[in-house]
């Protein structure tokens, strides 16, 4: 219920620090189950703690998946550019549209797992227009994971640019995802489709994916809404 009240996918928990860590992230999907790193997550955390010390412009994050950095690029008033390190991607096996044990049409032109550090899969399709992600996304979570994956299919505008839609575990359809950015443009990488700046479109807003050498970094905006008081008894 404190996730549903503010309208919002997930709920972050702001631990105590540890030492050479500003805080540790906890956090939860919208129905209650944990989850190990989000993207947007760090960027929105990192600009929570920023707002608090405003003279530190590199925020150090614990998180499940392992400690992250956010730079805080750009502040104008409520709006932030951050940008997040997203560690080293792990870029699993290719699937065959037997192993999605989904029917899809327009069929899938390839797909495959990544990991960074959560679970995809990965669908590329020619173009988005006629795909139901809630309909797709929920069979393909089903059929490939017992304890839950996050699902992308993606359309490759050009060498610089994707655009995706997500299901993301634990939510549901959501309008726009950090690491499955980073997942699907990671992956569009690996197979020689897009250059290592990508633009991710999402229905909620763009990101910047950018990787050098082996490590990814997730930049985009960050508003601060205002302040919220629950009562934890109710």
């Amino acid at each position: 219920m404190i996730i549903q009240r503010p309208g919002a996918d997930g709920l972050i928990l702001v631990c105590p620090q540890e030492k050479d860590i500003h805080t540790r992230m906890a956090l939860f999907n919208s129905d209650g189950s944990p989850a190990e790193i989000s993207g947007n997550g760090l960027r929105c955390l990192a600009h929570y703690v920023y707002m608090g010390q405003e003279n530190n412009k590199i925020i150090r994050i614990s998180t499940d998946a392992g400690n992250r950095k956010a730079l805080i690029k750009h502040v104008e008033g409520n709006q932030t550019i951050i940008q997040a390190g997203m560690g080293i991607p792990v870029l699993g096996q290719d699937l065959t549209t037997k192993e999605l044990e989904v029917k899809v049409n327009p069929a899938a032109l390839r797909s495959g797992y990544a990991n960074v550090g959560n679970p995809h899969i990965v669908i590329l399709f020619e173009s988005l227009a006629s795909i139901d992600i809630a309909t797709l996304g929920a069979s393909v979570e089903k059929a490939c994971s017992e304890t839950g994956i996050n699902v992308h299919v993606v359309e490759v505008i050009n060498r610089s640019s994707i655009a995706i839609l997500t299901w993301e575990r634990g939510v549901g359809v959501t309008k726009a995802c950090g690491s499955g950015a980073v997942a699907s443009a990671c992956k569009a990488h690996s197979w020689g489709l897009v250059d290592n700046k990508i633009k991710v479109r999402m229905p909620g807003g763009e990101a910047l994916i950018e990787i050098e050498n082996e490590e990814v970094y997730l930049t985009g905006e960050s508003e601060f809404l205002g302040n919220y008081e629950v009562d934890l008894g109710a």
